[in-house]
């Protein structure tokens, strides 16, 4: 497997895989259920070279967006707090998911090993990501590669279900 930036020509394939994880996630909850993410989001992410893929045989089989900076939504934190303070060198995890016909194939866990390596080389303090109460694939990740429950945040855009869980993992 290689994990590499994802580029603009890969877009068909990067929303065969984001559909996926919307239909997944749907039976569960409400998260990514209103249009989002969108080939907007995902444009964005590749355009400022967030977007990164994971590879098998050059088939593109799994996202996440690796995001350094503050995240708005993280600003305030309710029921807990984070180890490090929010700052411009924290690195943010967005938008991982898996082509269905992949998944039990650790290419999340894979994902989410090159995000923590990331951020060492990056020299971050701190990765933080967030997730919903339901998406409990998720939170076993987070726990599987040493994320910790810090509390619960709510995202700042437009949603019916905006309430989300945060992890963080001191680097």
């Amino acid at each position: 497997m290689i994990i590499k930036k994802v580029t603009k020509d890969e877009m068909y394939n990067v929303m065969e895989i984001i559909n996926d994880a919307i239909r997944l996630l749907g039976k569960d909850s409400l998260q990514w259920q209103q249009n989002y993410p969108n080939i907007n989001t995902m444009f964005n992410d590749i355009n400022n070279g967030n977007l990164f893929g994971a590879y098998i045989d050059d088939c593109l089989v799994g996202v996440v967006a690796l995001v350094i900076g503050v995240d708005e939504s993280y600003t305030e934190i309710y029921d807990g707090k984070w180890i490090i303070p929010i700052n411009d060198n924290d690195l943010v995890i967005h938008r991982i998911a898996v082509k269905e016909d992949y998944h039990h194939m650790h290419i999340g866990d894979n994902l989410m090993k090159y995000a923590i390596n990331f951020g060492k080389e990056n020299e971050c303090k701190s990765i933080k990501v967030d997730t919903h109460r339901k998406n409990k694939t998720m939170q076993y990740l987070l726990s599987s590669n040493g994320f910790d429950y810090r509390g619960i945040i709510y995202l700042k855009r437009d949603e019916i279900d905006n309430e989300r869980i945060a992890y963080e993992l001191v680097l």
